[in-house]
C-alpha cells in the first residue's frame, strides 16, 4: 500500500486491488473508499470482501456509477457469511456515492463516517481502491491537500 497522507487524524492509503494483495489489508479498523466504474469479477470481489470483513472493515464506501450494486453485493456477501456460513455478527456499514461528486464522496471518509464505539477514532485508516486499478492517487493527494487547507468540497465536486 503506497500512503497518501493524512486529514483529520486519519491516514490515506492506496491499495492495487488485486487477489495476490489481499495480505496488504490492515488489521486494525479500517474504512475502504472504493472507486468502481464497472462491477469487477465475482469471485475476486468476494474474496476481498470476506477478508476486508475479517480484518476488521468498519465501512465499505463506495463511489461511482455501479456503486450501488456493488454496496448490495457486499451486503449480500456480509449475510451469506453471517446466516449460512454461520459467522459472528458482522458491523460493517456500507454507504453508495452515485449522486455526489468525487471530491465530496471522499470527503466524507473523514467526517461523515459510522464509526462503531469500540473504534478508536485517532487510529482510523482510511484504505482507498479503483475496482479496475485506475491509478487515482494523484487526484486523491490533491484532495487531501486541498481539505488540509480548508477547502469544504461541495456536493457536486
Amino acid at each position: 500500500m503506497e500512503f497518501l497522507g493524512e486529514h483529520n487524524k486519519r491516514k490515506v492509503y492506496w491499495w492495487n486491488y488485486s487477489g495476490e494483495t489481499l495480505n496488504e489489508l490492515p488489521l486494525e479498523p479500517w474504512l475502504c473508499f472504493a472507486i468502481v466504474d464497472e462491477l469487477p469479477e465475482f469471485d475476486l470481489f468476494e474474496r476481498f470482501a470476506k477478508t476486508a470483513i475479517k480484518k476488521n472493515v468498519y465501512e465499505f464506501k463506495v463511489f461511482g456509477n455501479l456503486s450501488s450494486k456493488l454496496d448490495d453485493l457486499f451486503d449480500e456477501i456480509m449475510v451469506i457469511e453471517e446466516v449460512i456460513n454461520k459467522s459472528d455478527s458482522i458491523e460493517v456499514m456500507t454507504t453508495w456515492h452515485d449522486k455526489e461528486g468525487f471530491a465530496s464522496a471522499f470527503w466524507q471518509s473523514f467526517y461523515a463516517t459510522c464509526v462503531p464505539e469500540s473504534v478508536n477514532r485517532d487510529t482510523i485508516k482510511i484504505v482507498c481502491c479503483h475496482f479496475q486499478n485506475r491509478n487515482l492517487e494523484k487526484e486523491l493527494k490533491i484532495f487531501i491537500n486541498r481539505f488540509n487547507d480548508g477547502w469544504i468540497p461541495s456536493e457536486n465536486e
